[in-house]
């Protein structure tokens, strides 16, 4: 009974240890992995769910993930955002749609990640309305 606790702890203290190195590396690294054009594809193909949610936070991710890697090239899925823009029943809907198809053609990546939240998406909706609000409109002012 005792050599199976120890082997039980050991075991665990191994998946404890891969884990917390899989944390540690950097966002960068985090999704190198993925394939970039089936990402869009399932991004796109989220955008025409009939489900509000699914749609909303497909929304928060192309913002995210925009943030992380700003020189991708997303114009497929600007033109997705806008259909979502002008179809949507939703006024929320709507709006995110509309502000992320700017954000992904005009943002950049954002300064502090942590605006990514899983429980309050509308924290990275305001950064990105704000980093536009200050491209296009506080930028002109000052020349």
């Amino acid at each position: 009974m005792k050599s199976r606790t120890v082997l039980v702890s050991a075991a665990l203290a191994v998946a404890l240890s891969v884990a917390v190195t899989a944390n540690a590396q950097p966002e960068e690294g985090r999704y190198a992995r993925y394939d970039f054009q089936k990402l869009m594809k399932a991004f796109d193909a989220s955008l025409h769910s009939d489900v509000p949610g699914i749609v909303e936070s497909t929304i928060y991710n192309l913002v995210q993930y925009k943030s992380f890697f700003p020189d991708r090239e997303y114009s497929r899925l600007v033109q997705a955002l806008s259909d979502v823009a002008r179809s949507s029943g939703d006024s929320t809907i709507a709006y995110k749609a509309s502000l992320a198809g700017m954000y992904l053609s005009y943002g950049t990546k954002m300064d502090d990640n942590s605006v990514f939240s899983p429980y309050n998406h509308e924290t990275a909706f305001k950064v990105a309305a704000d980093q536009l609000v200050r491209k296009f409109l506080l930028s002109r002012g000052s020349e």
